[in-house]
């Protein structure tokens, strides 16, 4: 992305440029005239120092071009130049391209030129019989007529001269000023990319009218793209329009006619027709553009009124006119019913890298941060998310400042909102309605960072009045919100900024603002007991890792009678509580410490009740009262042994008792919850009786995981469409009831137990939607049914129809009966299936011949099946292998597959070039934003020496270096894992980090689950295309310097180490520099093999080693290469601490360094270290690790 460049049109040399013949008028007119408009300030071009001749010189005809107008003034002799007649010729050929070209005739009618009679019909005629070239002729002749048409000035010897000469300059000036660009922006960072995307909707080349509305949040950087589009375009029409700020200059009848007046005289180039009432203005603004080709921008608009009284139906504009809207309000475009095609810009905020250079413009006038400030200005860019208006005005503020200072400066910011931050983006919430205002804050406030589930946060303040379906999608319009499928989101400056409006309700006494967040606030409010009838929400939620406890009074919440919204989490209070306001709509209050409700409270409207690991001795009882209860909580509540008849609260949708350890039985009324959505029954251990039926229309998430003592599945009466993932894993049911089959919309079926003998009904097959099957123990597939009167399997014992045909995901594990494996893969799975997980089944040996026909196959997930000895031919379709805790697997010919899949060349050369370290001090990982995943993955078990022998670079450690050319290449990577005791390892991040000429991206980041006891190797592999996106805004040299670093750790510090990576295996296609002229040696390639060594490079390659004049030795770690050409070519101690001993002879061709008597340098380390080849470059201080680690000199024989 052009960061930094200016949207200007690209400036012109000159401003005016003078055509004239000298004879006529240089010493009078044309000098008077020059010095008039040079006064004012116009550069001005004047051709009187050229030389002359027969043609005009290239030089001149590119000044042209690069004028912005010219003036030609037409004088008796005028034509008898044939010079001047070529300028006239270029000058009208420009005017073409949109220069301005205005006329004066200097004592002459412009009739005669027009018709070329008089002198210029004797100068046209007298050049054709002189040059005999009539097309050059015919082109002046064309040129003089088109010219003589033209607007311009006349000039009779009656007329005052000076006068005539003020007039040309007070209208050029007039033009000028208004051909004169906008300006964008100090540093236009990212505008080009937005400004691109603008212009395709807008397709300027098109015959059509057409409007786009450029819309997004306050400070985004619309105004900026439109005035950027504004000069890019604005002269392919006859009359452009920016009318900027229309919504604060039209706060008034008087402003919305004083911008109609603006606009008139704008269109008229400064004359004014003054505008007396709002309706003729857009009456006069229609009749004078009708028959102009326009474009009008209107910036910041905000309402309809002031659409209609500029634009009016816009069924005047003529063919080929744009109209641009820049708004907060999307809402507002589709609301103009204007006839004209339409469309809608949102503007994003910037990438990370655009944030980061415009901060940077703007704090140190730089590309890039001061290296002493980059932590405080990532923080900046974090707290900015993606602004432009943050981080201008930070970064203007920050200039010059000592790091003490941008401290200070950061910790206010996070804190106190900046002014002029806060000034733009209130604007949006100052044209907001009341409700609109409570639902903003609301959400601001209490609701992010809390709970943005959009269902759920409608319902909750449905239940206060403010009607939030049509309040929130107005905060969605005006940019204040964003909603994708199920969850809202809020720019975090606006939320700080609806913070600060509440902070200011009462500056010095959090008692008295509306809403408390802050929990230090919040906590001193309840402690000391300031609360007042003014608050509204409360969210107490300690930071601390282990619970706060907080001493309550009793009637702490008694003056809160307003209290709609209370959080209390990670506190523990102490105390008796005998209030709590009846108002509530929503109580979230994790581990309640009381036995039970105060006795007076009776909250009609309450529609949240969480009370997840409360005290209360008779929870669910109390439930029955809460008619208006829609999500309930009572997770972890070890009290609960019976959920009670819930036909009174007909409303609840969520109801989670997950974890109630000795709930027995669920009663028959929750079987017929009709707006019941999710039903959560989680590890309740001792779970016996679920309702005896289940009716529930609206059910679509069933969970009874871990409920070990439950036997049967409740019979589903009816057709029960709605129910999407219904989850029995690990239960003791072993039968599914017939009427499964009612369960028609079923998405995904989890089922079964380890050594469990389950028997599916033949109902199943009536599950047409499923998406996911997992199905553990011995699971029995029905075989004699038929569907729609069609046998299950053909007599060859194929598949008819497939059973499921939108099967995506299937996991069968713990079974033991291989046969039924064949039967689903051959009859139930369609080709389209994505992923096949085998887990822990002991007896499985080889996967089907038949899994090669699924040609969308992704994943194959296959773990602790030991006996597992082949996979066959894989699909071209497979992207990722898991095969861990596999130990009988061929990982050699799984790496084969994947190779041929990829189509990676088996027969690269060696690298003898690729420099090669382990790094053993801290690594820290990137934070790119490019960040992508690899497209194939394999983990398979194996060690170091089990990297396939076509990684044509090798090398023990974490990290590898080499040279590409200038094509990305595909990569392709090994890791192997060193061998340790992983028995409470669960999962751990591998991280590699990719440089290329030092700019860092993200080449892979995943997490490993494993409690793998053994060493296991993981490939990567990203191809060229994948490459080259990463690395998009990078140009390729002829040679590159490439650094891949492997890093592991935890996502938490308290668990054990992560493993070490003990190798690394490159498979790329190189451009390495090379041990110079082979071919001097005397040698071919075909007196090479290949060979696993250790190259000059250093890195544990393939080489191709001399096969007859060589011969090799080992000799510690190394490899040593011999031949009969009287050179060692390397040679190591065996002691583990000596120095290597190399040489070669002079005609060798390889580079030499005699300095301090060696003859040789290879520019790496050659200290022996543990675990390091000859080569590497052992890092053990906290030095900066540079990639060109400084050479050391080797001894010589």
């Amino acid at each position: 992305m052009a960061s930094s460049s200016s949207f200007t049109p690209q400036p012109k040399n000159f401003e005016v440029f003078l055509s004239f013949r000298g004879e006529d008028t240089r010493h009078g007119f044309i000098s008077h005239l020059y010095h008039a408009l040079c006064q004012r300030g116009i550069h001005t071009f004047i051709d009187d120092n050229l030389p002359r001749g027969e043609e005009i010189s290239v030089e001149l005809l590119k000044t042209i071009e690069n004028s912005a107008t010219s003036i030609i003034v037409f004088s008796k002799n005028y034509a008898f130049s044939t010079w001047c007649l070529d300028e006239l010729a270029k000058i009208v050929e420009c005017r073409k391209k949109n220069q301005s070209v205005r006329p004066v005739f200097y004592n002459v009618d412009p009739s005669e030129i027009r018709k070329q009679k008089g002198e210029f019909g004797k100068a046209l005629t007298m050049h054709e019989e002189k040059f005999n070239d009539n097309k050059k002729v015919q082109r002046w002749r064309e040129a003089l007529h088109e010219a003589a048409g033209l607007s311009g000035w006349d000039y009779k010897n009656s007329c005052n001269e000076s006068k005539l000469v003020q007039q040309i300059v007070e209208d050029i000036s007039k033009h000028t000023l208004k051909k004169m660009p906008l300006f964008v922006a100090e540093y236009p960072v990212g505008i080009n990319s937005r400004v691109e995307d603008v212009l395709k909707c807008l397709n300027v080349e098109s015959n059509d009218v057409r409007m786009v509305g450029i819309y997004g949040l306050g400070g985004v950087g619309k105004t900026t793209i439109a005035k950027a589009i504004y000069n890019r375009v604005s002269y392919h029409f006859e009359a452009k329009i920016f009318l900027e700020n229309v919504r604060e200059k039209s706060e008034t009848n008087e402003g919305i006619i004083h911008l109609q007046d603006t606009l008139i005289s704008e269109i008229l180039g400064g004359m004014s027709l003054k505008v007396h009432n709002e309706g003729r203005g857009t009456n006069m603004i229609n009749k004078i553009l009708c028959q102009k080709r326009v474009l009008f921008i209107l910036d910041d608009v905000d309402n309809l009124v002031q659409l209609k009284s500029l634009l009016g139906k816009c069924d005047w504009f003529a063919p080929g006119s744009r109209i641009i809207m820049t708004t907060r309000d999307k809402h507002l475009l589709s609301t103009f019913r204007n006839g004209v095609s339409t469309s809608t810009y949102l503007v994003e905020g910037l990438a990370e890298n655009e944030a980061i250079e415009l901060f940077s413009k703007h704090a140190f006038e730089s590309h890039e941060p001061n290296e002493d400030y980059l932590t405080l200005a990532n923080r900046v860019v974090r707290y900015a998310k993606g602004l432009p208006l943050a981080l201008v005005v930070m970064g203007a503020d920050l200039y010059g400042k000592t790091k003490p200072e941008w401290e200070s400066a950061l910790n206010k910011y996070e804190n106190i909102p900046n002014r002029d931050i806060q000034k733009i983006l209130k604007l949006s919430y100052e044209g907001l309605e009341d409700t609109e205002k409570h639902i903003f804050l609301d959400i601001a406030c209490f609701f992010k960072g809390y709970c943005m589930y959009y269902d759920k946060v409608v319902d909750i303040l449905e239940a206060c009045g403010l009607y939030p379906v049509i309040g929130i999608q107005k905060l969605i319009d005006k940019c204040l919100l964003t909603k994708d499928e199920k969850h809202l989101s809020m720019h975090d400056l606006l939320q700080q900024m609806g913070r600060e409006i509440v902070r200011q309700e009462s500056p010095d006494n959090p008692g008295e603002r509306s809403r408390l967040w802050c929990y230090e606030d919040t906590l001193n409010v309840l402690t000391e007991d300031m609360g007042s009838n003014k608050i509204r929400a409360i969210r107490l939620w300690s930071p601390e890792i282990k619970p706060t406890k907080v001493q309550l009074k009793a009637q702490v919440f008694r003056k809160m009678k307003n209290l709609r919204f209370l959080v209390i989490h990670n506190v523990h209070c102490h105390g008796r509580l005998k209030y709590l306001p009846n108002g509530l709509r929503l109580l979230d209050w994790k581990d309640y410490p009381f036995s039970s409700w105060p006795s007076n409270f009776c909250p009609n409207n309450l529609v949240v009740i969480e009370m997840s690991r409360s005290r209360l001795e008779k929870p669910t009882k109390q439930i029955c009262a809460f008619k208006a209860a829609t999500y309930v909580d009572f997770s972890y509540c070890e009290l609960i042994r019976k959920i009670p008849d819930l036909s009174m609260t007909p409303n609840i949708k969520h109801l989670n008792l997950s974890y109630c350890k000795n709930l027995v039985e669920v009663d028959d009324s929750v079987g017929r919850l009709d707006k019941l959505e999710e039903l959560d029954l989680m590890s309740c251990n001792k779970l016996e009786a679920l309702p005896s039926c289940l009716t529930m229309k609206s059910l679509i998430f069933f969970r009874l995981l871990g409920c070990k003592r439950l036997k049967k599945l409740p019979d589903i009466l009816h057709e029960m469409k709605g129910l999407e993932d219904l989850c029995l894993a690990h239960t003791g049911i072993s039968e599914l009831p017939p009427s499964l089959g009612n369960l028609t919309g079923l998405k995904e079926l989890d089922s079964g137990m380890n050594l469990t003998q389950v028997r599916l009904p033949g109902s199943i097959y009536t599950l047409q939607h499923l998406e996911i099957l997992r199905l553990g123990g011995n699971f029995t597939f029905p075989k004699d049914v038929e569907i729609d009167g069609q046998p299950l399997c053909n007599s060859h014992g194929g598949f008819s129809n497939y059973v499921f045909p939108k099967l995506k995901i299937l996991d069968l594990h713990h079974f033991t009966n291989l046969s039924e494996i064949d039967f689903i893969l051959n009859c139930c799975c369609p080709l389209t299936l994505d992923m096949l997980e085998i887990k822990s089944c002991t007896e499985f040996v080889t996967l089907p011949e038949s899994i090669s026909r699924f040609e969308r196959l992704h994943w194959l997930y296959i773990r602790n099946c030991d006996e597992l000895r082949e996979i066959p031919r894989l699909p071209k379709s497979i992207r990722r292998v898991d095969a861990l805790n596999c130990h009988s697997l061929d990982s050699q010919s799984l790496f084969h597959q994947f190779r041929e899949i990829i189509g990676l060349p088996s027969n690269l050369p060696p690298c003898l070039g690729v420099t090669s370290h382990i790094l053993k001090t801290p690594h820290s990982f990137t934070e790119s934003s490019l960040y992508d995943q690899s497209q194939y993955h394999i983990l398979v078990p194996g060690d170091e020496n089990e990297i396939p022998n076509w990684f044509n670079h090798q090398r023990v450690g974490n990290l590898i270096s080499f040279s590409i050319g200038p094509e990305f290449p595909t990569i392709a990577l090994c890791l192997a894992f060193q061998k340790e005791d992983y028995a409470t390892l669960s999962s751990f991040l591998i991280h590699v980090d990719i440089s290329i000429n030092g700019s860092k991206r993200t080449f892979e980041k995943s997490t490993i689950y494993s409690e793998e006891e053994y060493g296991y190797l993981c490939f990567y592999c990203r191809p060229q295309s994948s490459l080259q996106t990463l690395f998009q805004d990078l140009n390729l040299g002829d040679q590159n310097h490439v650094e891949l670093f492997c890093g592991t750790n935890h996502h938490m510090k308290d668990l054990p180490r992560a493993p070490n990576i003990k190798a690394i295996g490159v498979h790329v296609e190189c451009n390495c520099p090379q041990p110079q002229n082979v071919e001097a040696l005397g040698l071919s390639m075909d007196n090479y093999e290949a060979r696993s060594c250790t190259c000059l490079c250093g890195a544990q390659t393939c080489c191709c080693c001399l096969k007859e004049v060589g011969s090799t030795h080992s000799a510690g770690r190394a490899s040593v290469h011999l031949s009969n050409l009287e050179s060692q070519i390397i040679s190591r101690d065996t002691d583990g601490g000596g120095s290597s001993l190399v040489s070669v002879p002079s005609n060798s061709g390889l580079p030499m360094d005699v300095t301090n008597g060696s003859e040789f340098t290879f520019g790496f380390d050659s200290t022996i270290g543990d675990g390091l080849y000859l080569g590497s470059s052992s890092i053990n201080d906290d030095s900066d690790f540079s990639p060109y680690p400084q050479s050391k000199k080797m001894r010589t024989t």
